[in-house]
């Protein structure tokens, strides 16, 4: 029993060894992209969620489904996030970076957005059921 505990030590401490020593977890990675980069995709950002402010400013509550709502309003401003799309690929980063970006940044305006919405569309309910 010793001996094959010794040997599985052994085993794993080998195979340690391969690991590169600056790895990832080691510590903060600055970034890579320039920063005017990091500034236009910055500024594409803040566009892309002026737009869907203004666009919720002047939102009515029509009824209907509120996931449709959002796809509708959200669609009025993604034109906001191809310079972020053009910048990040002059830049040289892999088109999966990219995507996960503004696919991040999709996720958290449609949050938003649907948040508000179910929102307007409880207080229409509440007015109905009150009046």
């Amino acid at each position: 029993m010793r001996t094959w505990f010794c040997r599985l030590c052994l085993l794993l401490l080998a195979g340690c060894s391969d690991l590169p020593k600056n790895s990832p977890a080691s510590g903060w990675q600055p970034s890579a992209l320039s920063d005017q980069v990091i500034e236009q995709a910055n500024q594409a950002s803040r566009e892309y969620f002026a737009c869907i402010q203004e666009r919720l400013s002047r939102y009515r509550y029509r009824g209907g489904n509120s996931r449709y709502e959002t796809q509708a309003l959200l669609r009025h401003c993604e034109h906001h996030l191809k310079s972020i799309r053009q910048a990040f690929s002059a830049e040289g980063v892999d088109a999966k970076i990219t995507e996960r970006y503004l696919k991040r940044k999709r996720t958290q305006a449609a949050r938003y957005v649907l948040e508000t919405i179910m929102g307007l569309e409880a207080q229409h309910r509440a007015a109905q059921a009150g009046g």
